[in-house]
């Protein structure tokens, strides 16, 4: 089994709705960095090429954001902003495996760096010991912090590259697959409509791709893959890869749909791409018709 069939090919939205989040605060020593990194990813699709993006732009929003947190280190508005950015950049710049690595290496590090401080604020808040609370039980302690689902989510995502980057062997001795678990769940918990139904998708995907393996991964399941996937795409019928991850396990999964599975990848390969994602977009497009080509040798 291929290291892609460990853990989940993550693919989300790469931008959060204006009305989500909040810029840092006037008095946060980090504003000017952050809305300077803003700026650099909001154009990261400049110069792209199809599916491939030009490094300037998404390089110019990692300095910043990195600049950011070196002023203000516990700042989470910095934090899941970098780790988004380090997603961009390890997925849509390069091919190259040592480069992905170093990148979505950085990315797991500032995520579970981001967990450390919402433990933290999560305890000082409710005045009980969270030490060993997983991103799920703190959810109570933490309603309606918006740069906290923020930090979930692109951990999530950060911890799933790293796993495809470093391989089964490597994955498995930290636990990658129970942790994007535990932060996709969170996210669902917090609002299950975030980036796009991004906690379904991750959760969905997760299920999909994790062999369940006694000790480790036992709790993986078929039928909360095809659960879950299908929320994401209730949720948000639009999305490309909340589209391409449910075709893929209606195929594997449910036979008598593999027809329909089909005819949603088509639909999607014929379909416009937001003018919000459109690297993101492009690169979804490709792998289904590398689906569908293999679907039709096989």
């Amino acid at each position: 089994m291929s290291t892609a069939a460990l853990v989940v090919a993550l693919y989300p939205a790469a931008s959060l709705l204006a009305d989500e989040v909040k810029a840092p605060a006037a008095d946060d020593p980090a504003r000017e960095a952050v809305e300077r990194g803003d700026a650099a990813w909001q154009a990261r699709a400049e110069g792209s090429s199809a599916e491939k993006a030009a490094p300037k732009s998404i390089d110019a929003a990692i300095a910043a954001y990195r600049e950011a947190l070196a002023k203000s280190p516990d700042s989470l508005e910095a934090r899941w902003r970098l780790m988004r950015a380090l997603y961009f950049k390890g997925e849509y710049t390069t091919d190259d495996i040592a480069e992905k690595k170093t990148i979505f290496d950085e990315g797991k590090k500032v995520g579970e760096d981001a967990f450390g401080i919402v433990r933290r604020q999560a305890a000082a808040a409710s005045k009980k010991p969270t030490e060993k609370a997983s991103p799920v039980e703190l959810v109570p302690l933490l309603a309606g912090r918006r740069d906290v689902l923020a930090s979930f989510f692109w951990a999530s995502v950060d911890w799933g590259k790293w796993a495809l980057a470093f391989g089964k062997s490597a994955a498995v001795k930290q636990g990658a697959a129970a942790k994007i678990r535990d932060y996709a769940a969170a996210v669902i918990a917090m609002d299950p409509a975030f980036e796009e139904a991004g906690g379904y998708r991750v959760l969905g995907r997760l299920h999909h791709q994790t062999p369940a393996v006694p000790f480790f991964t036992g709790w993986a399941s078929r039928s909360d893959a095809l659960r879950n996937l299908k929320l994401a795409v209730k949720t948000n019928p639009r999305n490309f890869i909340n589209r391409l991850y449910l075709a893929e396990a209606m195929w594997d999964y449910e036979k008598a749909n593999r027809e329909q599975a089909r005819a949603m990848l088509e639909a999607m390969i014929a379909d416009t791409p937001s003018p919000e994602f459109p690297v993101e977009d492009r690169k979804t497009q490709k792998e289904a018709r590398a689906l569908l080509a293999l679907w039709k040798s096989s």
